[in-house]
């Protein structure tokens, strides 16, 4: 599948299936996550990030570019684009947002809003070593071909709740990010 393919399939399938996720109650933060995906060698990849393991929150977690809505953000977008530049030093000219998937609650109090985007094929990250410890780039194929995705129920917080995880070669991708991939997936097949 090239870049013309994927946008098509998006735009023609996305939300005819949507996640089961259990709505939150209460105050959730609004942040925003940037799915990014490069074209190279005909392929196409996504790119995630390994936090950095001093974070206080989630360290080591394998992650997409994305942090809480700032004041002086003028959308949930620009939050997304804000924070691909701050970890992975790409401007925002740089990247080309063709979707975004529904809003995703986590037990942990955040509403992360999703947007897919195409970064150019040339583009050389210069990561934030305060925040990101490794740029991971995975084969799209990879993530969508195989349904060996799967779900856990916890206990949080007076309730019970889903937490995802996606089995990839080496990287223990799960939670929040894991259901996106999943949605994502979804969208597209």
């Amino acid at each position: 599948m090239n870049r013309e393919q994927l946008i098509t399939l998006f735009q023609m399938n996305s939300f005819k299936k949507v996640l089961a996720q259990i709505p939150m109650s209460g105050h959730l933060t609004p942040s925003a996550v940037l799915i990014p995906l490069v074209e190279r060698h005909g392929q196409i990849y996504m790119v995630l990030t390994q936090r950095a393991s001093h974070l206080r929150h989630h360290p080591n977690q394998i992650s997409f570019p994305g942090g809480k809505f700032d004041l002086t953000d003028s959308s949930l977008m620009e939050t997304a684009l804000r924070e691909n530049f701050e970890e992975l030093g790409v401007e925002h000219h740089k990247v080309s947002i063709f979707g975004q998937l529904p809003a995703y609650q986590t037990v942990t109090g955040f509403t992360i809003k999703p947007y897919i985007g195409f970064i150019e094929p040339d583009i050389i990250f210069t990561p934030n070593l305060d925040e990101v410890a490794e740029v991971i780039e995975l084969p799209l194929a990879q993530l969508f071909n195989d349904e060996s995705h799967f779900n856990i129920d916890i206990c949080r917080h007076d309730g019970i709740y889903p937490v995802y995880f996606k089995p990839t070669d080496g990287w223990p991708i799960w939670g929040a990010t894991a259901a996106i991939i999943e949605q994502f997936r979804l969208a597209i097949h």
